[in-house]
């Protein structure tokens, strides 16, 4: 089967019209068309449904499309290597993650890293879609704060905590930790419910038997902090603290709640080998930014 094939149907599909995966591939249609159906004689099976309305695909084809794009993805990994080897250079490595991981720990981790870093590029995504897009083939590894799928394979990297951050002037400041129970009774700034810190955050108060009232509900974690050094506020976050403004544990049984990271992997990558000493040494990152308790309480999010 050539590749080619694979990447018609795929742009077709992409493109949703014969007309327009032409111009897209640069092939006219009528020999596009052919091609398609070349594919389809050598599969054994139709593709699309073909009518006036033009070409949708048929239960059969939604069933090999994320087939398809697999093989080209993997076509593409193939050619990275083989030219990196012929440099005589050692893989150089994507990742994807959340914008508050990226900021706090890949950004300063590549920064550590120097000239000699394996990393080379960085993607973000909200948490939901880190892990489908290393799926997707857009990224070599992922690091990520829900549990992974049993498909591929993963590590622990360490933990970060779930900080209650404050201004100086709070009587909290200088604490080391709080209580979840003196937490809840002060005005929580806390992100929207879909984010996963807040969903994190109310599975711990309910584990520790409580309620609460958010103060304030915002996408924004920047504009959480500032809320907080404005003094409206507590605010819940995993981020790096800004603006002047105290990171405290927050304790639940007397145990400080700290994040899950994952480092997340295909288990038959190319470049298993080269993720793995890049996990070893981000870990090894991850341990000097945020030491741990000895007694915590990891909060984790089942992948969706």
């Amino acid at each position: 089967m050539e590749l080619r094939l694979l990447h018609y149907f795929s742009a077709v599909c992409e493109h949703g019209s014969l007309h327009a995966a032409s111009a897209a591939v640069h092939v006219a249609q009528p020999s596009l068309s052919r091609q398609i159906r070349r594919l389809e004689t050598d599969l054994g099976f139709a593709l699309f449904d073909r009518s006036t309305r033009g070409l949708v695909l048929t239960a059969a084809g939604r069933a090999f499309l994320p087939v398809a794009r697999d093989l080209l993805t993997r076509a593409v990994h193939v050619e990275s290597t083989a030219a990196t080897i012929a440099r005589g250079g050692a893989p150089q490595l994507t990742v994807v993650a959340a914008a508050t991981t990226v900021a706090d720990i890949i950004a300063p981790f590549i920064v550590r890293a120097g000239e000699a870093g394996a990393l080379d590029n960085v993607i973000e995504a909200i948490p939901e879609r880190v892990y489908p897009r290393l799926w997707a083939g857009d990224a070599d590894f992922a690091v990520g704060t829900r549990i992974p799928p049993a498909e591929l394979a993963y590590r622990v990297m360490g933990h970060a905590y779930l900080w209650a951050q404050v201004p100086p002037t709070h009587p909290f400041a200088d604490r080391d930790s709080v209580s979840m129970s003196e937490l809840v009774a002060e005005p929580i700034l806390t992100m929207s419910p879909a984010h996963g810190v807040r969903q994190m955050f109310d599975t711990a108060v309910a584990t520790a038997g409580l309620t609460y009232t958010a103060a304030t509900e915002t996408e924004s974690p920047s504009t959480a902090q500032a809320l907080a050094a404005a003094g409206r506020g507590v605010c819940v976050l995993s981020d790096d603290a800004r603006y002047g403004l105290r990171s405290i544990p927050i304790r639940v049984r007397d145990q400080d709640l700290v994040i899950t990271l994952f480092g997340v992997w295909e288990p038959l990558h190319y470049a298993a080998e080269q993720i793995a000493t890049t996990l070893d040494e981000l870990g090894a990152f991850i341990a000097e930014l945020y030491p741990q308790a000895v007694n915590s309480l990891s909060l984790t999010l089942a992948d969706t």
